[in-house]
């Protein structure tokens, strides 16, 4: 299916925060760049809304993160981790979620799901036959659902680049594979200092 994005376009963007960190995890062992997310899912379009959904812990190690989050433009929802008897503990944000994209679908024309969850397929449908706009998600592709993938009208699979959408990917691919053809005055070259990426513990994004 073809999909028209254009510079009028209001968007609404919706980071499904534990989904995203977990894939990153699992499959590169390494973090999110949701500010290249943002970069990739707006482009010239008009951003009315992008809500990153997190857990809070006790410790109250978040602050760093959503001040990040809010230098991109990105609100930050939170939710108190719950700790049942015996130790377990839960920590969901699907609903809110969901609600939120239904509240504002009828002032924007495109959402973003920033996720891979196969639970969300059910709000995709009901966002696209009750409200008409154009759902689009963002994921990596090897850990996203596949019925998620044929819901939406336009699917962004960050496995497809994972150097320009996680923390760090690119410059530990780059050090690896040094370039055999450089000669002895070249590698005297200075090279200049890498920019130091903020990365946060687990705790820190509310993820157990």
């Amino acid at each position: 299916m073809s999909v028209i994005k254009h510079n009028d376009q209001r968007v609404a963007v919706f980071i499904d925060t534990q989904n995203l960190y977990h894939s990153a995890k699992n499959l590169y062992n390494t973090k999110v760049n949701f500010g290249a997310i943002m970069k990739e899912v707006i482009g010239k379009r008009k951003l009315i809304r992008a809500i990153a959904y997190v857990i809070t812990t006790e410790a109250g190690d978040e602050t760093q993160f959503f001040e990040a989050l809010t230098k991109l433009g990105i609100e930050t929802k939170t939710k108190d981790l719950q700790v049942f008897y015996g130790g377990s503990k839960k920590a969901d944000w699907d609903v809110g979620m969901a609600v939120d994209a239904i509240r504002l679908a009828p002032k924007v024309d495109t959402i973003v799901l920033a996720t891979g969850d196969g639970d969300f397929v059910p709000l995709v449908t009901f966002l696209k036959e009750h409200f008409g706009v154009q759902v689009e998600v963002i994921s990596f592709g090897r850990s996203s659902s596949s019925k998620l993938r044929e819901a939406c009208e336009d699917f962004i699979d960050m496995c497809e680049k994972p150097g320009d959408f996680l923390i760090g990917h690119g410059n530990a691919k780059r050090k690896s594979s040094p370039n055999p053809s450089s000669n002895s005055n070249s590698s005297k070259k200075r090279v200049p200092k890498q920019k130091e990426v903020k990365e946060f513990s687990d705790e820190a994004l509310g993820i157990f």
